[in-house]
């Protein structure tokens, strides 16, 4: 399983957009890795969790194509994991047909969401997308690749981009699809998707934390599953979310890699985000329960200017912990 960590940051972005703080100031300074946009990550070329505002930057700042995404999954409604603006950039006068369908995965609160500045609900059949509710504690399946529906929005012939601007001659020409408007069948994968209850927001906005794990792909070393945890935003796990990690390890999951948040870096201990002790102590937990395969990766993610150190010394500091931090573009491959 390929894991793209397409930004990293906490919802103010590091540097912070109206920050010149020591840290801003050295981000900025410094550059490379230093550098951190809204959190959201994509699994192997066709599942995406959480599409927030700085989707478009980052996948043309890493060279990232997700088109075709046809699982989506969303944590929680803040605007930082959030940005419904950016399912219209599926609209035929945007993308050129055909897209595959993708099913976006989320509670109730947070589907409710997905809608325009005006409150109008976003159109699923025209963007091509599909919602799909889901509860805390719930295991659904997801299959993505193969060949896809048909795209109604596909008109035969169509070499045009949405303004009527011929394409440019010594440009590649775009997959070719039928006169239906189908792709052409794209690499099948099968995830099963844990849905934890986070430690985060209201009560009523239902945040939730993900465990995806990869059953079918040729990323499989010996068709064994690979498993990722993903867990931001949330402060400590709850009991209910101990109980259902716990059930994963009694059905003989392992995670290849656990990703955790660490919004408040080196200060103190949170409830609705977690410093880097804390990440410590959910990273050795989950081994002490089973839970981590021997060569997993420790991740802390999803970080802010207040508290966490330029990313050299917030490196160093987690070394000796056997945690390593993300950073936008990083490319970890999670085995069984």
């Amino acid at each position: 399983m390929k894991v793209t960590f397409l930004g990293t940051a906490a919802a103010e972005g590091y540097p912070a957009l109206w920050c010149r703080c020591e840290r801003c100031i050295v981000a900025r300074e410094r550059g490379g890795e230093n550098l951190r946009l809204r959190s959201s990550v994509l699994i192997n070329d066709d599942l995406l969790i959480d599409p927030g505002p700085d989707l478009v930057g980052s996948t043309i700042r890493l060279g990232v194509d997700v088109a075709d995404v046809q699982a989506i999954l969303i944590t929680h409604l803040h605007d930082d994991h959030l940005d419904p603006t950016g399912f219209l950039w599926r609209g035929a006068g945007f993308a050129l047909p055909p897209l595959p369908v993708a099913e976006v995965i989320g509670t109730a609160p947070t589907l409710g969401r997905l809608h325009d500045r005006e409150g109008k609900a976003l159109d699923p059949a025209g963007l091509r997308f599909a919602p799909r509710p889901v509860s805390h504690g719930e295991r659904v399946s997801v299959s993505t690749g193969g060949t896809h529906d048909p795209d109604p929005r596909v008109r035969p012939g169509r070499t045009r981009t949405s303004d009527g601007a011929p394409p440019l001659a010594s440009l590649p020409t775009p997959p070719e699809s039928n006169t239906l408007g189908v792709l052409t069948a794209t690499v099948a994968r099968s995830y099963d998707i844990v849905v934890l209850p986070a430690s985060h927001a209201r009560p009523d906005e239902q945040a939730s934390f993900f465990v995806v794990r990869q059953t079918l792909g040729p990323e499989l070393t010996h068709g064994q599953p690979a498993t990722v945890l993903y867990a931001t935003d949330t402060g400590p796990f709850s009991d209910e979310a101990w109980n259902i990690l716990d059930q994963l390890a009694h059905d003989g999951w392992t995670f290849g890699a656990s990703i955790i948040d660490a919004t408040l870096g080196l200060g103190g201990p949170g409830t609705a985000h977690m410093n880097l002790e804390q990440v410590v102590w959910h990273q050795g937990e989950l081994g002490r329960r089973a839970l981590l395969s021997p060569d997993a990766g420790r991740f802390a993610h999803h970080f802010s200017h207040n508290g966490t150190p330029p990313h050299q010394e917030l490196t160093a500091h987690l070394a000796q912990f056997g945690v390593m931090p993300s950073h936008d573009g990083l490319v970890t491959h999670v085995g069984p």
